[in-house]
């Protein structure tokens, strides 16, 4: 029963791995394998590095660094990237002809080629709906549920947490990007960070998560720097819009020839940052609109918190944490 129910597994597997995509051979069988999981498996542990996704290309530079780091902090693995957005990854290998796939994929080649430990890795900012997608649908029922009643018997995977879970994320990260903008805040500057955010009230415990690192940024800047004019806001938790970022500089006395500075709060650089955030000829972007509130410098910085090596490290460390827990 175990034998048969590992080969339902193996065609519904194959079955669907080609889904949207053209560059597929067949196996010996007959059935289409996609090219990305023609892979040769060189070490007992795989793991895999899961965000959402993008079809911008300086993000994929991201993608490749990030890559690397895990690559040196796990030598002894195969380490994987997937999206969980099938849209950024049919849109991405329209554009470029490279192959990404999604979490259950690759996890259903993990069972296929043996791999005696599989580690998933978050790298989404909060611990919200993308997050808690990947542990519960992803790691638990598409991995987990099925190696249970393989025979022989197989360790269940685990999965690391996302950036901004505990209090000690919270103040790791909020050191790296106040420190990144020393000089700026040194010369009266102020800095708005952008975020994601959830606009379902299921998920505030994690959008509380922008709540926390706004304080601590501000408290941190302000003890470091001597100017704790440090903001956060999100694009898509409602407490949190651009609306509130204006509210509370105004709230904060920053004067209108006060520069602004403007930075993700996301993982990659990527539609948001380039667009919601930094597009001058967006009336609705966060540049326009805080200029049209009366401040007369604001400079964004597109750049992406997986460019921070510092800030990677925190991910590395979630998934060290899950490994040996």
């Amino acid at each position: 029963m175990k034998k048969s129910f590992s080969m339902l597994v193996s065609m519904a597997l194959i079955g669907t791995l080609c889904g949207g995509f053209t560059a597929c051979d067949d196996d010996k069988d007959g059935e289409q394998i996609p090219a990305a999981l023609q892979y040769e498996k060189r070490h007992d542990t795989a793991i895999l590095l899961v965000t959402f996704g993008s079809t911008y290309d300086e993000p994929h530079t991201t993608y490749e660094n990030q890559m690397a780091q895990f690559e040196t902090a796990f030598p002894d693995a195969d380490i994987f990237f997937s999206f969980t957005s099938v849209t950024c990854i049919n849109r991405w290998y329209a554009a470029s002809g490279e192959q990404f796939i999604t979490p259950d994929k690759w996890l259903g080649s993990f069972i296929e080629k043996g791999y005696k430990h599989v580690y998933v890795q978050s790298l989404h900012v909060i611990p919200g709906e993308e997050f808690q997608l990947l542990r519960d649908k992803y790691v638990k029922s598409d991995y987990n549920f099925i190696v249970q009643d393989l025979e022989p018997a197989r360790e269940e995977a685990c999965c690391g947490t996302a950036l901004l879970t505990s209090d000690k994320d919270i103040k790791d990260v909020a050191k790296v990007l106040v420190d990144a903008f020393k000089t700026q805040l040194q010369a009266g500057e102020a800095v708005a960070f952008m975020g994601h955010g959830n606009p379902v009230s299921d998920y505030d415990h994690a959008n509380a998560s922008y709540e926390k690192i706004e304080k601590e940024m501000q408290a941190y800047a302000e003890s470091a720097y001597g100017n704790g004019n440090v903001f956060v806001g999100t694009v898509d938790y409602p407490a949190m819009l651009i609306d509130y970022v204006i509210d509370e500089m105004k709230a904060k006395g920053v004067s209108e020839s006060t520069p602004v500075n403007l930075h993700p709060l996301m993982s990659i650089a990527g539609d948001h940052a380039n667009n919601d955030m930094a597009d001058a000829n967006d009336p609705e972007s966060w540049l326009s609109m805080i200029e049209a509130a009366g401040w007369k410098k604001v400079k964004p910085t597109v750049k992406g918190l997986g460019d921070y090596k510092e800030i990677n490290a925190v991910w590395i460390r979630h998934l060290r944490d899950a490994i040996a827990e």
